[in-house]
């Protein structure tokens, strides 16, 4: 991996994830609904998703990458409302949320392994080894309240 793309593909999305989080609390803090916050946040998203689109050129639009894309959002806004439920409603901290959700790369890599083959490319000793320093670490610090 080049230094480019672990800066651009990692560092830059965990450190805005990892605010997002922050900001989901401050905002269903200062009052808003889980409806609302899905509401704004989705807007957001749109509006720069279709500012980009029309601003690239897009491209011409076909049913399957759609598909894809709106089963994808189904699934992040699941995450997010069952999230923001956890801190609004249950009041669990982002100290629990965060590190539990964040474990999120398991289901990632076990299902782009199998679905686009790239198990043959990976270290499964290094998986494995991961994936145990992974559950255990968001264990050890979801417990640390």
């Amino acid at each position: 991996m080049t230094l480019s793309g672990f800066v651009i593909g990692g560092a830059i999305p965990a450190i805005c994830l990892g605010l997002g989080t922050v900001f989901m609390r401050a905002s269903l803090g200062a009052g808003a609904s889980i409806p609302l916050y899905l509401a704004v946040v989705g807007s957001v998203v749109a509006l720069l998703g279709w500012a980009a689109f029309i601003w690239t050129g897009g491209a011409i639009l076909s049913v399957r990458p759609v598909l894809l894309a709106a089963a994808m959002g189904m699934t992040w806004t699941l995450a997010i409302a069952c999230m923001a439920y956890g801190m609004g409603v249950l009041k669990l901290p982002v100290s629990i949320i965060a590190p539990l959700t964040n474990s999120n790369a398991l289901i990632a890599v076990l299902v782009g392994g199998v679905a686009f083959s790239e198990w043959r490319n990976l270290n499964l000793s290094l998986v494995a080894l991961g994936t145990l320093l992974i559950c255990a670490g968001a264990t050890v610090i979801s417990l640390s309240r």
